[in-house]
């Protein structure tokens, strides 16, 4: 009974965030821009190098928050740790400290973090949306490959075993004995089979389905799949190859280009240094030459 009310509760505040944003109700989105246009006038969002920490969140007396989320850890995971300490704010919790933890706290945890856990899920991977993703895709969710997953992930901004527990626990859209068997691969191995090789940074893998609902976002050191075909303008990713799974690009410099297939579809690259630390809304800026 405490779950499902708690459930509820961050679906209806999941819901309410993208009625209020004008997200559509299955769209991916970028809860980083999200925060900037609908609540940067209350909220400030930061990032730094914390190896210790997820991220944290703290109200002030007038009612506005901040929010600071560790630029060390993975793509997925730092968007995850930003749309939970949103919920912090919108659920008017006063100071959070999240250190390094798993994806959905087990049932004794504390409710304030087990409510914004479920808004952070619902609001970055509805399951209409995940549902409709998997369709386009010809993915079928009784039996995915762990590829499949991985590129679902990829397309909602988040970690491979983010999605894994979300579809199984949360939205229920995924058989348990199906993430028995996906949880036993890991993210690295599904890089490896990708690219021919191991690599430092991450993978992210974009189709044709991808859409222009969420820019493609990177780190300086990720590698990045495009689909055959595709032209990139800009300086941010350069060409290294290509694979079975389309053409592989490095990102190598901050800043923004974008991505095409002509005819087909199209999508801006945003590129981060590594380690960032900063203002959210300043995360892409181009490197400058000292003078």
């Amino acid at each position: 009974m405490r779950m499902n009310n708690l459930a509820l509760q961050a679906l209806e505040m999941a819901a309410q965030v993208r009625r209020t944003a004008g997200i559509e109700g299955a769209a991916p989105l970028c809860v980083y821009d999200l925060v900037e246009r609908c609540f940067g006038d209350e909220i400030d969002l930061r990032f730094q190098p914390l190896n210790s920490l997820e991220g944290m969140y703290s109200r002030q007396r007038d009612g506005s928050g901040i929010i600071i989320v560790s630029s060390v850890r993975p793509g997925g995971r730092r968007r995850y740790t930003c749309a939970h300490e949103l919920g912090h704010h919108l659920f008017k919790h006063r100071v959070s400290l999240d250190e390094l933890v798993e994806e959905h706290r087990g049932k004794h945890a504390d409710s304030r973090e087990l409510l914004v856990d479920l808004f952070a899920g619902y609001l970055l991977m509805p399951k209409l949306g995940v549902l409709r993703a998997a369709r386009e895709r010809d993915i079928d969710l009784t039996n995915p490959s762990a590829k499949d997953v991985y590129t679902l992930a990829c397309y909602f901004g988040v970690g491979y075993t983010t999605l894994l527990t979300h579809a199984t626990r949360s939205i229920r859209i995924l058989p348990t004995y199906a993430a028995q068997r996906l949880e036993r691969v890991s993210p690295q191995s599904i890089r490896e089979s990708v690219l021919g090789k191991s690599t430092p940074g991450e993978l992210i893998i974009v189709d044709t389905a991808w859409g222009s609902f969420r820019p493609i976002d990177a780190v300086v050191g990720d590698h990045v799949v495009l689909p055959p075909g595709a032209t990139v303008e800009g300086t941010v990713l350069v060409r290294e190859g290509k694979t079975v799974a389309g053409d592989v690009y490095v990102a190598v410099t901050p800043g923004v280009g974008r991505t095409e297939v002509e005819g087909s579809w199209s999508a801006f690259v945003r590129v981060e240094r590594a380690n960032y630390r900063g203002m959210g809304r300043f995360r892409n800026l181009e490197e400058c030459d000292d003078e």
